[in-house]
């Protein structure tokens, strides 16, 4: 019964929905990778902070992946392990910031974007990609158990078309991307 609570307390704070961006600005990712990261827009600087453990995150996912699992009725066969994608985490960064800035959550961007649309402007040229969102305060272990949770989102993480990945989060709104580009 406590694991059942759990999974619900888990799936009611994990939502799926549509989300409003402005439009974005091209980022160059610097050489090598840190706990935060800056990123050139034009010709100002700044700092993807806070970061998530990668690391974590994608043990977290590919554990769920390695070993198949069941998204809602459908069961899903063991999956490829995803890889992170800086470029995927940009886009993530910035739309979890500005759900968080504007106070709403959404897929559809406030220009009208879609996900696909922010990660191509991030440099991400894909061929195919999901997003999940989530909103509370949560861990990056109850994110994940969240979304796995949730047949969309399950989905979506186990699809082994899908090659890369990245999560980001600005207080409590997380944006998670999965792609595959050409």
């Amino acid at each position: 019964m406590k694991n059942l609570t759990f999974a619900c307390i888990t799936a009611c704070l994990t939502i799926l929905c549509a989300c409003t961006k402005e439009p974005l600005e091209e980022f160059i990712p610097p050489n090598g990778t840190s706990s935060t990261t800056n990123f050139i827009v034009k010709d100002s600087t700044f700092v993807m902070n806070p970061r998530v453990d990668s690391a974590n995150m994608l043990a977290l996912i590919n554990a769920y992946r390695s070993k198949g699992c069941n998204c809602g009725d459908t069961w899903m066969p063991p999956a490829p392990p995803l890889t992170w994608n800086i470029r995927l985490e940009k886009a993530a960064w910035l739309h979890s910031k500005e759900m968080n800035d504007s106070i709403y959550m959404s897929h559809t961007g406030k220009n009208g974007s879609t996900g696909g649309d922010r990660i191509r402007k991030m440099g991400y040229n894909w061929k195919s990609y999901a997003e999940n969102l989530a909103l509370g305060i949560l861990t990056e272990k109850t994110v994940v158990a969240g979304w796995m949770g949730s047949k969309s989102h399950c989905l979506a993480m186990m699809n082994p078309l899908l090659k890369e990945t990245c999560i980001a989060r600005i207080s409590n709104y997380w944006t998670q991307e999965i792609g595959l580009s050409y």
